[in-house]
């Protein structure tokens, strides 16, 4: 093989090398090293998903599994999607109605976000539809997608919505200056509990939800948002609130990953928010709204393979990965072997050619050295001294046997040897001629002179 053909096979096997290593190192880690290390934005700090996502960070990094998350805050979920789409960290808490939602995958619901209308206890308001026109007090900092959904829905003005802290509900309906109130909020304690009690303590008595049966139609119009229930005695108390289960619509805080992120990785994930959740509600009490997702694969919003997998019993084990990458590893050399055979045996070919055609020029030499002329003799010449050099590169570069390049050298070296004889003769033959020219020139002078003394 010659100088330069060794190095580009050694530089590409190097570079070969080094991009297989790095894309190894970036897509499967845990096949060089025992952690895999994932940023995740978790959105403003003291928020609740980030307070859960806070604490369970924690626990994982006491217990030392595969994964390790690095927590990235951002100033709202908006900036972790925007994070997420950039693909400036591998996982991010963001909105089931923002776009990385639709272009990532789910690994976990943290919580729901639903919308709750609260009517006084006196209220003679049945169904939704006949607050269009009414006067509504919506909390301050409720969610303005959800609040949107339900005004386009119900045909609801703006000009009719008062926007208020919760705490001013209660004397708001009682100077029955609104007729009801729409507030926001995790489908547990929070905002909407406290709406509800704010009311129940200006008016000393029950207030009431009024159901939104026509949640199905809502979420039709916007697939981002999910139909659900608020259970009865969801909030507690005596008796329980709600008295009866609510039919309402919900936005969803989701755990997402980027797309390419490995499904044992996802896997892992899924497993460990699952047998952590209990361990968090204890400090952390929004802990307890967290779930996993649906595992139905025509959802809009995809869920990860690699959650789906462990949810249904079908994530594969460490060692089923490692037999399928060594059969993989099998299959490729089992594909290159063949390839790699043949561009040997075309070379082996193509120098054996070579060969051939330098053997064939030097019979062709011989017969020529034998009756050719002093100027081809030569030319010849110097065509064996340009083989003896070529033979001598092959030798070094390892392309020829030794054996094989004593049996051309010798050839090469009789019949330089034979030339070289039978230049000599050419030139013994052409001696006499030349001195019978020059006799015969010197008498033709002599003539000349006696005919001019006459």
């Amino acid at each position: 093989m010659r100088p330069f053909l060794k190095i580009v096979v050694v530089v590409g096997i190097l570079f070969a090398g080094v991009a297989g290593g790095a894309y190894t190192l970036t897509r499967y880690p845990w096949l060089i090293s025992a952690r895999y290390t994932l940023t995740l934005a978790t959105g403003p700090v003291g928020s609740d998903g980030q307070k859960v996502l806070a604490a369970f960070i924690r626990d994982l990094s006491a217990e030392h599994p595969l994964v390790r998350l690095v927590p990235v805050q951002t100033d709202n979920l908006s900036e972790s999607g925007k994070a997420l789409t950039e693909g400036r960290v591998d996982l991010a808490v963001v909105r089931s109605d923002d776009e990385a939602a639709a272009n990532g995958r789910t690994i976990f619901v943290l919580r729901q976000d639903g919308a709750a209308v609260i009517l006084p206890p006196d209220a003679k308001i049945e169904k939704a539809s006949e607050l269009a026109g009414k006067k509504l007090a919506v909390a301050k900092g409720s969610d303005p997608g959800l609040l949107k959904a339900f005004t386009e829905f119900y045909g609801l003005r703006d000009a009719d919505l008062i926007e208020m802290p919760a705490a001013e509900f209660g004397p708001m309906l009682k100077a029955k200056r609104v007729v009801a109130a729409v507030v926001s909020g995790p489908l547990g304690p929070g905002p909407i509990t406290d709406a509800f009690a704010s009311i129940r303590k200006s008016f000393k008595a029950e207030p009431s939800y009024l159901d939104i049966p026509e949640a199905d139609a809502i979420v039709a119009r916007a697939p981002s948002y999910r139909s659900v229930e608020i259970k009865q005695g969801t909030y507690g108390g005596t008796p329980s609130e709600p008295d009866e289960s609510i039919h309402t619509f919900a936005v969803r805080t989701l755990l997402v990953s980027r797309a390419s992120l490995p499904d044992r990785v996802a896997g892992e994930i899924t497993r460990l928010m699952l047998t952590t959740k209990a361990k968090l509600v204890a400090t952390v009490p929004a802990a307890g709204q967290m779930e996993a997702p649906e595992t139905e694969r025509s959802l809009l919003l995809p869920v990860h393979p690699g959650t789906l997998a462990y949810l249904n019993g079908e994530q594969e084990s460490l060692l089923d990965q490692t037999v399928n990458y060594y059969w993989l590893t099998v299959m490729v050399f089992a594909i290159l072997t063949p390839i790699l055979g043949w561009i040997a045996s075309r070379r082996r070919l193509r120098r054996s050619r070579e060969d051939r055609a330098k053997l064939l020029r030097v019979v062709e030499l011989v017969r020529l050295a034998k009756v050719g002329s002093a100027a081809q003799l030569a030319i010849a010449d110097e065509e064996l001294e340009g083989m003896l050099e070529w033979l001598f590169e092959r030798l070094a570069a390892g392309e020829i046997e030794r054996d094989h390049f004593r049996f051309f050298e010798q050839m090469i070296a009789g019949l330089r040897e034979t030339i070289e004889k039978r230049l000599g003769d050419l030139a013994a033959l052409e001696a006499p001629s030349k001195s019978n020219l020059t006799s015969q020139h010197g008498l033709a002078v002599l003539d000349d002179a006696a005919r001019q003394v006459r």
